[in-house]
């Protein structure tokens, strides 16, 4: 017989309760604190159950789910994200359609056993690159952040200098060397030497003649010396390296985790190892999707439909209602994919013919592609060949 348990998550204090295959209640729905002895309680009411004949549920809102869901995997139980959307439908279908600590963990053990996954969960840890993923889309939000405040920083002090060596600016060289000089002032009153040294400290950068052509821009630049700019620009360097360098970081232990992983996704031509982790940390486990309609439904990618009586909407356009993550990365993945395959490559052509858009052809090529990840994912070991 198998147990499904499902669970309404709090900050404070959650709720369970326990029903059979058949419907049957064994355990109404019950507090218990989200704590050491919290927890034990909640362990206590199936205890006499063998693991391999329990299945846990609970919405996947927040964060407050992560503690107890560690911990129970950590034990060896098998734990299921349910989408706290489908289960509000599902609550729905009562006709009292009540809604209450007490009464929430009843309709989620019931959803459970009507649409629990048979398959197990992924073999390497999904939350672990879930949270590499996130923190990294942060860190390049507030790289990008920094970036447009160094440039109209030095838009201020010497504004012909990025145009003139465009994004040579952000290696790790240039910024060095705005460490210290960063005004047309300080850069035409130095000493060319010392310019080219500081410029080509740790390897060959600039030749001498590029450093004299940046000279001579500082001695007609329109820039203004500031010594409170200056320095305000000399910090900003300081945390566009710092982090460009978390980047990094990150992106190395996110192929780490890859390389251990060995995705099937990775027969996909043009996929890499940092969208491939992008990928799979947003859509978990492809046994919670029976059709690639739901993904491209959960990534936002499907057609919002406008129709009402007679009228019916000539053009459609991407509902964008989903998952914002798995969106880009989607259509990133098959602008990628569309360069490396013939077969994508084609029906972007194709797409592009029809009078569409960039962006309009790669949504209609994303299509294509989440057919492709549904299979790989679906069929890991069949062999799959894209020209």
């Amino acid at each position: 017989m198998t147990y499904y348990i499902g669970v309404d998550i709090a900050k404070i204090v959650h709720y369970a309760c326990i029903i059979d295959h058949l419907g049957e209640v064994h355990q109404t729905s019950f507090p218990f604190d989200n704590s050491a002895d919290g927890f034990q309680l909640f362990l206590s009411k199936f205890s006499s159950y063998d693991k391999g004949d329990v299945v846990i549920g609970f919405e996947s809102t927040a964060h407050y789910h992560e503690n107890l869901f560690k911990f129970l995997s950590g034990l060896g139980f098998h734990c299921e994200f349910i989408n706290p959307i489908l289960t509000k439908r599902f609550r729905s279908l009562n006709i009292r359609d009540v809604k209450t600590d007490s009464t929430d963990a009843f309709p989620i053990a019931t959803f459970l056993a009507f649409n629990h996954h048979k398959e197990n969960n992924s073999s390497f840890n999904v939350s672990e690159l879930k949270y590499f993923c996130i923190q990294r889309e942060d860190l390049k939000q507030k790289l990008s952040t920094e970036k447009i405040r160094f440039i109209s920083l030095l838009d201020r002090t010497f504004p012909e200098l990025k145009p003139f060596i465009k994004n040579t600016i952000y290696s790790k060289g240039f910024l060095n060397f705005l460490k210290f000089y960063n005004t047309a002032y300080q850069i035409k009153t130095a000493h060319i030497d010392r310019l080219y040294n500081l410029l080509n400290e740790n390897y060959h950068f600039m030749t001498k003649d590029k450093v004299l052509q940046i000279k001579s821009l500082a001695s007609s630049s329109v820039g203004f010396h500031s010594v409170a700019i200056s320095t305000y620009i000399k910090d900003t360097v300081y945390q566009i390296e710092l982090f460009q360098q978390q980047l990094s970081d990150i992106d190395k232990q996110i192929i780490s985790i890859m390389k251990e992983a060995n995705s099937p996704l990775m027969k996909i031509p043009g996929f890499g190892y940092i969208q491939t982790a992008y990928l799979l940390a947003t859509i978990e486990n492809i046994s919670r999707f029976d059709s690639p309609n739901k993904i491209m439904a959960m990534a936002g990618l499907d057609p919002k439909i406008r129709q009402s009586g007679q009228f019916k909407a000539s053009r459609t356009r991407m509902s964008k209602r989903g998952n914002k993550l798995l969106r880009y990365t989607l259509i990133r993945s098959t602008n990628n994919v569309r360069k490396n395959s013939n077969t994508m490559k084609s029906y972007y052509l194709k797409k592009k013919s029809e009078g569409k858009s960039h962006y309009n052809a790669l949504g209609h090529c994303s299509r294509k592609l989440v057919n492709y990840i549904f299979f790989v994912l679906k069929n890991p070991d069949k062999e799959f060949i894209l020209d």
